[in-house]
């Protein structure tokens, strides 16, 4: 490996879980978190990233209408509460060289922090996309994303992740 090697930006994925139209409707606490997660899936369209939809099986054909698929975005069907142990995510993303994933998704006790600590135990960079994510209880939701809600905890996300604004993924070109 070349000095170049490990400096070269990681070739990035943008992961929307759960985006169906009844969990956004029903497990969410963010009114406005479909609209994040669209203008989030837009940005890394612009930026060129690949994108993957996980939702769950039952609702492959329910997808939120801001954010369906463009092209050949792959639409993955899982029977697991994350994205990867019931699907062939990880073989998707290996194949397409992608050592970082940004998700955004519903609910984020469930399918976010899943699929985020499973991708981070298996070796890859993660980003959350804070407001392009929301859980029933905005108190669960705060603990997962903001360090400041229990600092101690070593539950929340931003100790395995990086945790941004819907408006940074721009930022994670490849």
């Amino acid at each position: 490996m070349t000095m170049d090697d490990r400096t070269a930006p990681a070739r990035t994925a943008f992961l929307a879980l759960d985006f169906a139209t009844y969990i956004v409707e029903n497990f969410s606490h963010d009114a406005d978190v479909a609209a994040n997660a669209a203008n989030a899936l837009a940005s890394a369209r612009g930026a060129g990233l690949p994108v993957f939809h996980v939702v769950h099986e039952a609702m492959l054909g329910q997808l939120h209408p801001l954010l369906g698929p463009v092209g050949d975005e792959p639409v993955l069907g899982k029977s697991t509460m994350g994205a990867f142990a019931s699907t062939d995510l990880d073989a998707r993303l290996r194949a397409a060289g992608v050592e970082r994933v940004v998700i955004a998704g519903v609910a984020t006790s469930g399918t976010v922090l899943s699929t985020a600590r499973w991708a981070y135990d298996t070796g890859y960079q993660v980003a959350v996309c804070a407001d392009a994510c929301a859980d029933p209880d905005p108190r669960v939701h705060a603990a997962l994303v903001e360090e400041s809600a229990f600092p101690e905890s070593w539950i929340g996300l931003w100790r395995i992740a990086r945790v941004l604004d819907s408006t940074e993924v721009a930022e994670l070109r490849e």
